[in-house]
């Protein structure tokens, strides 16, 4: 076989057999790429709930121990997001003399964040701020005819009542979600209700909703509805809402109950 038959046998692609591999391999890619981020979005959503399951396990067993009182809301765990020694450092949350869930097996760091927030910060999860709080911040006024609940036996349907859930970053700061039940926009309760008052805002990192831990020990996902509890970030600030708030009602609702 001579020179020119063996160059014939072995031809490159032309162009137009370039472009067409090309557009092929884009075709599948548009086609994989959506499947990919869900798949990539639902085991983020997994390990989120997986975390939430451990805390509240740790917060279960803490009243267990402790003839059915609730651990302290300002001292489950230390890092206060305001300060930047904490923000930061990891070495708080798994330390039992600053974090009481890590003497109840939370010594992982990563359990206290949720997987979606890009923050620098150490945590995004917080409590509900009716549960064994040792101050009476946002809970005087119209909120004073709700429960404050300092033993698990207070709480009549644990079901509805959530221990954990997590907080933007952009408003997170101490260690509860405040959840204000007078509605009136002053921590002392004073003044007219004006349904509805958001003060601290929940996340809505996997897909426009947020993982909440309940006190029976059940994890849930909630999706917000309203646009105003998902503006974007670094825009929230404490404000009254609307009338017809419906993200701000289930908070209420699943916050405390009425005494």
């Amino acid at each position: 076989m001579n020179k020119s038959a063996l160059l014939q046998d072995y031809r490159a692609f032309t162009l137009l057999e370039l472009l067409a591999v090309i557009a092929i391999i884009g075709i599948l890619a548009a086609l994989l790429l959506p499947v990919l981020s869900r798949s990539k979005a639902a085991a983020q959503g997994t390990q989120c709930t997986g975390n939430h399951r451990q805390l509240v396990l740790a917060w279960t067993l803490y009243s267990d121990d402790y003839n059915d009182r609730l651990c302290s809301l300002t001292n489950w765990v230390v890092s206060d997001m305001s300060y930047s020694d904490d923000a930061t450092n990891t070495s708080l949350l798994a330390d039992p003399q600053h974090s009481m869930f890590a003497g109840f097996g939370i010594t992982a760091p990563a359990l206290y964040k949720c997987p979606v927030d890009k923050s620098s910060f150490v945590r995004s999860v917080s409590m509900n701020n009716r549960l064994n709080p040792n101050c009476e911040l946002w809970l005087a006024g119209g909120g004073a005819r709700y429960e404050v609940y300092m033993r698990k036996e207070q709480i009549s349907v644990t079901s509805q009542i959530y221990v954990i859930t997590d907080e933007r970053s952009d408003t997170i700061n101490d260690t509860a979600l405040v959840v204000d039940m007078s509605n009136t926009g002053n921590a002392d309760g004073i003044g007219p209700s004006d349904p509805y008052w958001i003060i601290d805002y929940p996340a809505g990192y996997h897909s426009g909703s947020g993982r909440f831990s309940f006190a029976d020990g059940h994890v849930e996902a909630h999706r917000w509805e309203e646009a105003t509890t998902l503006v974007p970030l670094g825009q929230a600030h404490a404000a009254h809402t609307s009338a017809s708030d419906r993200d701000t009602r289930w908070l209420q609702d699943h916050c405390t109950k009425y005494k």
